[in-house]
Formats: structure tokens, sequence, C-alpha cells
């Protein structure tokens, strides 16, 4: 099965019964970071948003590192 989607493939397969964890939307410069909170202040990065390719490539935001705010 092929699935045409623009969500992330753990949004997808996740189940209902699953607790949801919170995901908020932060602004880094011209770049919007979609992140999932964690314990101590920390976030981890779960999908960058940006209309520049250049952004996707930069190692500082890469899909599950963990930064703080």
């Amino acid at each position: 099965m092929i699935l045409y989607t623009i969500y992330p493939l753990e949004m997808v397969l996740e189940e209902e019964s699953e607790e949801q964890t919170q995901e908020v939307e932060i602004k880094a410069g011209s770049v919007s970071l979609m992140c999932q909170c964690l314990p101590g202040g920390e976030m981890k990065i779960s999908r960058v948003i940006s209309t520049n390719p250049q952004d996707y490539l930069n190692p500082q935001w890469q899909p599950g590192k963990t930064i703080t705010r």
C-alpha cells in the first residue's frame, strides 16, 4: 500500500489509544519547527516547516534533535 500524505509516518500510523504528546510550533529565525514538549523545558524537533530548501539541510534543525527553549 502506498500513502501519499504530508503528515509524518508516526502521525499516520499512531493508534488512538496512545497518549497524545503536546506539539507546539516555534519560530527560529525564518524557520518554523514543530516540536514535542519534553520534561525539563526541552523540546524534540519533529518537523521542519520552511520554503527554503537550505533549512532542511541545516543540522541544527534536524528532526529528532533535542533543543532547549
